[in-house]
């Protein structure tokens, strides 16, 4: 739901837009040198980036940003899928007073390899196990340790996102009964094709990260329904990266960096749902932030104080 800019100095923006290109650059690397990790632990890897700047920001122009972030996730969604991974509110104040907020939403969805086969993601059992998880027999740990080859390339798949099943159905019914946009963020590697081979060699080290061609994108449920449709998935179909995104190239209107999508979409009131100034008043806003059962995982602040009158 589009509404009325909220005037922001540009030295706001970019900072907000260079902070969560830091975290798509970081996040897209982590999938890029591990490629089995877990979609989860791509998410927490954006909490805990973004809570590198968890202080206030005071800026020439005198205006003031805050960016706070909280982890919700835990047993609570044991065996249980929920309706966005992440919730972005936006809090723009004048002088400390709220005067509007914003919302976004982003339920997340990792690119698997093209050697993976099936998903491999947390399980029931992992968390009935706990610890003991991590003293693998000792054929789980020549199978996680023999060397392997993974590949990324235009026909890997998001194999967690099933083309009318019932997560993704569930998604597009909230939108439309509520009112209130869900965005997919689709975790990618740093480019397309790239190849990793594991175990990796440790006289390799640390090398530098490539440049992020690729990484985190941002589509909205219902304009990704659209294309699913268009390209004529069979129910319960796993969609490609080409059928996402694009191509590994420039990528079409509608399908976001991250860093886009957040400062330039969300904060700059084009993209999201606006919500009021009390979440008590706001039972939509109250829903997603206030309530501890809300359909999300993990939020993240960001609050914008004009010093103007």
């Amino acid at each position: 739901m589009k509404s009325p800019g909220f005037f922001i100095p540009n030295e706001v923006t970019d900072w907000i837009r260079s902070v969560f290109a830091e975290v798509n650059q970081r996040t897209s690397e982590k999938l890029s040198r591990i490629p089995n990790v877990h979609e989860t632990s791509l998410d927490m890897t954006i909490i805990e980036q973004l809570s590198r700047h968890a202080v206030p920001i005071r800026f020439p122009s005198d205006w003031l940003l805050r960016l706070d972030t909280h982890f919700l996730g835990g047993a609570r969604y044991w065996g249980k899928w929920e309706i966005a991974d992440i919730g972005i509110l936006v809090i723009f104040r004048r002088r400390g007073v709220v005067e509007r907020t914003k919302i976004a939403l982003l339920q997340s969805k990792r690119l698997y390899p093209i050697e993976a086969e099936a998903p491999d993601e947390d399980q029931i059992v992992d968390y009935e196990v706990g610890f003991g998880r991590l003293l693998e027999s000792e054929q789980e740990f020549k199978s996680a340790v023999r060397k392997r080859n993974f590949t990324f390339a235009n026909e890997s798949r998001y194999r967690v996102l099933e083309y009318q099943g019932k997560q993704y159905k569930a998604i597009l019914e909230y939108v439309r009964n509520e009112g209130v946009p869900v965005h997919y963020l689709f975790h990618n590697p740093l480019t397309l094709p790239s190849e990793v081979t594991l175990p990796a060699e440790a006289h390799e080290g640390n090398k530098a990260a490539t440049s992020c061609d690729i990484g985190g994108r941002v589509v909205g449920a219902e304009a990704l329904d659209r294309k699913l449709e268009s390209a004529k998935l069979k129910k319960f179909e796993n969609p490609s990266f080409v059928q996402v995104i694009g191509t590994a190239g420039p990528v079409e209107n509608g399908c976001w960096r991250l860093e886009h999508f957040v400062a330039d979409l969300v904060v700059g009131c084009k993209e999201g749902y606006r919500g009021g100034t009390n979440p008590h008043e706001d039972s939509k806003l109250f829903r997603v932030f206030s309530n501890r059962t809300a359909p999300i995982s993990a939020a993240i602040s960001i609050t914008i104080d004009s010093p103007g009158q």
